[in-house]
């Protein structure tokens, strides 16, 4: 009898998918997502969702090609890989800051009166718990909280969250 693959399953695929292109993309700086394909012998769906998660975690970045051709490299949005331990009150801060919003550290650093350090620290331990996605503007970094932790940081408390303030509707 057929069993399906768990969400465990596909999860574990997923990231020793990722550790394939990651190990492919620090051999050479730019990778077209063909050549990708080959070289990790991944079919073109299980590549894509992997370069999607790398992406949205800030590890890869798409970089200008020529006509259609997707053009992949690594990324350094700046963050340590630190361990996923109770969030601090500074991860806090800039958690409820980047609420609604997207921004640099930098400006972040300025806005929360924190050091960049600080802010740097606080959006690894972000990462660590899969909070934020880093966008790259250029050399800029922009963080800004995954959708699932803009509508509410645990499920319990978003519908009393919600429930407080007003919404925009589009």
């Amino acid at each position: 009898m057929f069993n399906p693959p768990t969400l465990e399953d596909l999860q574990e695929t997923r990231r020793a998918n990722e550790k394939l292109v990651l190990k492919a993309l620090e051999s050479k700086p730019e990778w077209v997502e063909t050549e990708l394909a080959k070289t990790t012998s991944l079919a073109l769906s299980h590549l894509r969702a992997a370069l999607a998660s790398l992406l949205d975690q800030g590890r890869v970045r798409r970089l200008p090609g020529t006509g259609t051709r997707a053009v992949y490299g690594l990324a350094d949005p700046g963050l340590a890989d630190v361990p996923a331990t109770p969030l601090t009150s500074d991860a806090k801060k800039v958690r409820d800051y980047l609420e609604g919003r997207a921004d640099s550290a930098l400006y972040m650093s300025d806005q929360l009166r924190m050091t960049r350090e600080d802010v740097m620290a606080a959006l690894s331990l972000l990462n660590a718990h899969g909070m934020i996605t880093c966008t790259f503007v250029g050399s800029l970094v922009i963080f800004r909280l995954k959708e699932t932790q803009a509508l509410g940081q645990d499920g319990a408390a978003a519908p009393e969250k919600a429930s407080g303030r007003k919404k925009a509707v589009a």
